[in-house]
């Protein structure tokens, strides 16, 4: 195997370690770290989907830029950013792409993403992508919440400490962004809760 098949197979097992093993006892702690933010995409007034932006902490960063980026390390192959696509991005549909939607109370599973980018930034990893909503959700009719975590807890997300969530688009109704704690979804056997922005919206 050569050394780019090497550390492929290494990031291919870390995400079977971080993603398919139940969490048990001192296993269960982080071992990958992004941070995150995300713009809320409405079309005629109606949220559609979400622009999410991940930053890879520095040594999960530095194994995929080794495994597919160029020999200068700043940018991705062609052939390494279609990889980084195929073998480690859209597997993540199995977990939502930790992007947690709630109408109503009700999760609405995000299956399908689109416009994947990534990046090197300051040697850090960075993938953009628009995360599609199962159905366009008029949050002036229906009470909504937005989330950016791994509910393993394996990966933490860290939400942009200022302006973690966004609006933008079409028609974009007047909203009042409240950030909570989701008291209803445990973390780590209840030792953490992920950080929520509840809308509260009205007219255009």
């Amino acid at each position: 195997m050569t050394g780019r098949g090497q550390g492929l197979a290494v990031i291919l097992l870390a995400l079977v370690l971080l993603f398919a093993v139940p969490p048990r006892g001192a296993q269960s702690h982080p071992h990958v770290w992004i941070d995150a933010h995300a713009t809320l995409h409405f079309d005629a007034g109606k949220l559609t989907a979400l622009d999410v932006v991940w930053v890879f902490d520095d040594f999960f960063s530095s194994m995929m830029i080794e495994d597919f980026a160029a020999k200068d390390g700043k940018s991705f192959t062609r052939q390494g950013h279609a990889d980084l696509e195929s073998q480690v991005m859209l597997p993540m549909a199995e977990f939502g792409f930790f992007t947690h939607v709630s109408a109503d109370g009700t999760l609405l599973k995000i299956e399908k993403i689109r416009n994947f980018k990534a990046s090197i930034e300051k040697g850090r990893v960075v993938f953009a992508f628009r995360a599609l909503l199962p159905r366009a959700i008029d949050p002036r009719a229906t009470a909504l919440s937005v989330g950016l975590y791994d509910e393993s807890y394996y990966v933490e997300l860290l939400l942009d400490e200022w302006d973690p969530f966004r609006l933008a688009g079409e028609a974009v109704p007047a909203c009042a962004i409240d950030m909570t704690e989701d008291m209803s979804r445990p973390l780590y056997y209840g030792a953490f809760f992920p950080r929520v922005a509840t809308l509260s919206c009205t007219g255009s």
